[in-house]
């Protein structure tokens, strides 16, 4: 597809995230990419890193003022875990998962890379964390998705593919944030509709609230 020759309304239409794009590849190359499957993970300071401005070997430079944020702190990579029994094409989401380093584990030759980033006129070695393929042993990631994969239940529709205690943290969350607001809300309008209080709100409020009310009012005489 990306040899073709495309327009730049076509190239628009196409997948333009990481995530789009293996989702997008996962569809169309059902039997290469059977779910549960991950990405080889890979330093977050990859997201914060550019080719060397010099085009040098072994160079690399800052994504903002030639700075990037911190290497060997988390680990990231993408994963898909749910299919349909049913019907193959039916696939859950593909998700973006962060881990945190364990030096134990992930500090190995065979998972580490170097490199060189020149900062005010000085050279420092920046060590980045890459496992470069399925043949460098991941011992944390393979316990991650076998602990995502027992979690992702597939007989609840909205939560296919995803992990279950989340999805119940988020209801849960959801519904106490319901029942808070509700209670604010109430207050609200009790605070508003006492008059002993008017003044006490004028003085409150900022300059942009009070405008929004006098706007209100003037409309609804209008």
């Amino acid at each position: 597809m990306l040899s073709k020759n495309l327009s730049n309304m076509e190239l628009d239409r196409l997948p333009n995230t990481d995530r789009m794009i293996l989702q997008s590849a996962s569809l169309l190359k059902p039997e290469r990419m059977k779910p549960p499957w991950s990405l080889i993970e890979y330093d977050s300071v990859f997201r914060t890193i550019i080719p060397d401005l010099k085009n040098r070997k072994g160079y690399i430079s800052g994504a903002i003022k030639n700075r990037m944020s911190l290497e060997k702190l988390f680990l990231k990579t993408y994963v898909q875990l749910g299919q349909a029994k049913t019907d193959p094409m039916l696939r859950s989401n593909v998700l973006l998962t962060d881990r945190l380093v364990y030096p134990e584990y992930d500090y190995k030759p065979d998972s580490m890379v170097q490199f060189w980033n020149e900062f005010g006129g000085a050279e420092e070695p920046v060590e980045v964390l890459l496992y470069r393929d399925n043949s460098v042993p991941d011992k944390i990631q393979n316990m991650v998705m076998t602990v995502l994969i027992a979690m992702a239940p597939s007989s609840i529709p909205e939560a296919f593919g995803h992990s279950k205690p989340l999805f119940i943290a988020d209801k849960i969350a959801k519904w106490n944030y319901s029942q808070f607001k509700c209670v604010v809300d109430t207050m609200a309008a009790w605070i508003l509709n006492n008059h002993k209080l008017r003044r006490f709100i004028f003085y409150m409020s900022t300059f942009r609230e009070r405008r929004a009310t006098v706007e209100a009012a003037r409309r609804e005489q209008a």
